[in-house]
């Protein structure tokens, strides 16, 4: 199978511990296989522990393709550049968060903690004023999302968040449905790849 529509880059938030749960493991590497299997490349945070590892690994395993981007500058360990098709090193973790949301065509959120909650708020506010139009889904393993996703329920019914930036964000039941959002979303008319790194 091949990736369809505008989407062929999907960056993935996600922690670099594994949780305590067996199925977020499970799921990424489901995850990981389903991306090489249908020819969408990863774009992810480069680290090799955790959930990162796990997904990284299950696309290499599964003949898919790995942009992993990493600041210099980051305590968690890397994955071996010859591990992955290409490994980005930046200079801080700013750079790194601006190229992962170039580099990719939507998101998806696992699991994770303070740094994957960092990243799910920039890449929606980035959204909300236009500095990119791409969805983002939070992967609800296990129901993981729901209270993150009551807050944000909780913003829009308060006139905190607009309706129409609900738009950016989807809560994913599975695998399947987070991609069937993500071939409903509606791209803006000049919407291009981003450039390929591989």
């Amino acid at each position: 199978m091949t990736s369809s529509g505008q989407i062929k880059s999907v960056g993935v938030f996600m922690g670099a511990e594994f949780g305590n749960e067996k199925m977020f493991s499970n799921k990424a590497t489901e995850l990981g296989k389903y991306l090489a299997g249908n020819n969408y490349r990863l774009v992810y945070g480069g680290g090799k522990d955790g959930l990162m590892g796990i997904v990284a690994m299950s696309v290499m395993e599964n003949g898919g393709r790995v942009l992993g981007i990493t600041p210099s500058n980051l305590a968690e360990t890397s994955i071996d550049a010859d591990q992955i098709t290409e490994l980005v090193q930046t200079p801080d973790m700013n750079t790194r968060k601006q190229l992962m949301i170039d580099q990719s065509d939507a998101f998806i959120a696992l699991p994770g903690g303070f740094g994957t909650l960092e990243e799910i708020a920039q890449t929606i506010s980035w959204a909300k004023i236009d500095l990119h139009e791409k969805p983002l889904a939070l992967f609800n393993i296990n129901g993981f999302y729901d209270t993150l996703w009551q807050w944000i329920e909780e913003a829009v019914s308060k006139d905190f968040v607009p309706p129409f930036d609900m738009k950016y964000v989807y809560r994913g039941r599975s695998i399947d449905d987070i991609f069937e959002y993500f071939d409903n979303f509606e791209f803006p008319s000049e919407f291009q790849n981003p450039a390929n790194f591989v």
